[in-house]
């Protein structure tokens, strides 16, 4: 806000391309936080607020869209650079275009956002995205990538290295993932699959056939080779106990690069795959004109380069066989439960998303409860009916995350706007935001 204010006040002509990022990095973080809370402040950069008010999300969504428009329209060929030193840039290096590119993709984000609140709203700005000039984010060259610092400091290495290697132990895979890929593609299960770390192969527990891209992105257990889930929702007392041992689970392995750890991955921010799977999801759905088939395989395809497997992406595409949901990977095969155009393109966003796109994949669980995922074992039963388990019940999920303790402290007046413009029970866990209206799309029997 600072930046565009004074800049503004400045020269806006000269600075064009700086107001412009600035106002596109202003939603995308900002999205980051009002996607998890739901109402919250969403601070004006023409004015200085002493204490920002809260606003509702459909408020904070509208002006993200009339912002993301403004930026992308407000580049300039004859301003300065949008920063003195393209280094400084580590997302784009100052490339206006690639920064239109992600402007326009994350539009297009939003307004899938949108499906079940305002489908007029959405395919609005969903058709404005994509017949904009300015394109969107269509291979490998546009994805967006944020490098860690990794210069040895204390937290500055690539996050999921940090927290498995260096602070605690397995990151897992959950059960719920390993039904997700299990059989899907029909592609056999590959050789010299071993843990990275402690040298241990892969045991006999492990599928038959798998998603080729699972066993690059969960390596072995560590201790026994054993290559399954993790059950999630344990109490405390229960951590690393019986079925709860990670240690004895997959477990992250794409944070071993060459032997040593890859303390210098970039963060994945925004990916081609990911385009191409909102597309997917337009088409199918018939809110805007285009190939649903032709979108899901471009972002199969493309989620196959960034793994490292293209060579089992026409066999993969071309199966029936079916993944423990009941989804197959091929699009025209739609016959049975768990088996929809919808379910077979969010199954593969989700694994497309992995591992630093999670909370576009608990987006997409909210709005629409795909992918089909497990009821937790255990949650809160202040909160939640613990005997019911029904996966196509999207009230069984976390709906919001709740507001930080310090501000019904520090912020009480606003804190209880917030809470009232929430509804429901409140700022409780199981409160759905603004765009999350329950749908279940979830057809799966298992």
């Amino acid at each position: 806000n600072i930046v565009i204010r004074s800049l503004t006040e400045k020269d806006k002509d000269a600075y064009a391309n700086t107001i412009a990022f600035a106002r596109i990095w202003r939603v995308y973080v900002h999205t980051l936080a009002a996607d998890k809370f739901g109402p919250m402040p969403f601070p004006a950069y023409e004015i200085v607020e002493a204490n920002p008010p809260y606003k509702s999300l459909k408020d904070i969504y509208d002006e993200y869209f009339r912002e993301l428009d403004a930026a992308i329209n407000g580049f300039n060929d004859s301003a300065q650079p949008i920063f003195s030193d393209a280094g400084i840039d580590l997302i784009y290096k100052n490339d206006v275009s690639k920064w239109k590119r992600f402007a326009n993709s994350l539009r297009l984000r939003l307004a899938v956002r949108l499906t079940e609140v305002d489908q007029e709203k959405c395919i609005a700005e969903a058709n404005a995205a994509i017949s904009s000039p300015a394109g969107l984010i269509s291979d490998k060259a546009d994805n967006a990538y944020m490098p860690p610092k990794a210069d040895g400091s204390w937290g500055q290495d690539y996050n999921y290295t940090m927290f498995q290697i260096t602070w605690s132990g397995p990151i897992c895979m959950s059960k719920s993932v390993e039904k997700l890929v299990t059989n899907i593609g029909g592609v056999a299960w590959p050789q010299g699959v071993v843990n990275q770390t402690s040298g241990v192969a892969v045991s006999s527990v492990h599928p038959e056939k798998v998603d080729p891209r699972a066993p690059k992105i969960f390596q072995p257990g560590i201790e026994n080779g054993d290559w399954k889930g993790l059950v999630y929702g344990a109490k405390a007392e229960e951590a690393n106990t019986g079925i709860y041992q990670s240690k004895q689970c997959a477990e992250m392995g794409f944070i071993i690069k060459d032997g040593a750890p890859y303390k210098s991955r970039p963060y994945d921010m925004f990916l081609s795959e990911e385009v191409d799977f909102l597309k997917a999801e337009l088409f199918a759905r018939n809110l805007v004109a285009g190939d649903a088939k032709a979108a899901y395989e471009a972002g199969v395809r493309a989620s196959f380069e960034t793994w490292g497997v293209s060579g089992d992406v026409e066999e993969y595409l071309a199966s029936t066989e079916k993944n423990e949901a009941g989804t197959s990977a091929k699009y025209d095969d739609q016959q049975g439960a768990g088996n929809t155009a919808l379910e077979k393109i969010i199954t593969q966003k989700y694994i497309a998303g992995l591992p630093d796109l999670a909370q576009e994949a608990w987006n997409d669980k909210r709005r629409l409860n795909l992918p089909r995922l497990d009821v937790a074992v255990y949650r809160d039963q202040a909160v939640y009916n613990n005997s019911d388990t029904n996966i196509l019940n999207p009230q069984n999920f976390i709906k919001r995350m709740k507001y930080p303790m310090k501000e019904q402290l520090v912020n009480a007046a606003e804190y209880e706007k917030g809470k009232s413009m929430l509804g429901g029970k409140g700022d409780v866990v199981s409160t759905p935001i603004w765009w999350d209206k329950n749908s279940n799309y979830c057809t799966s029997s298992k």
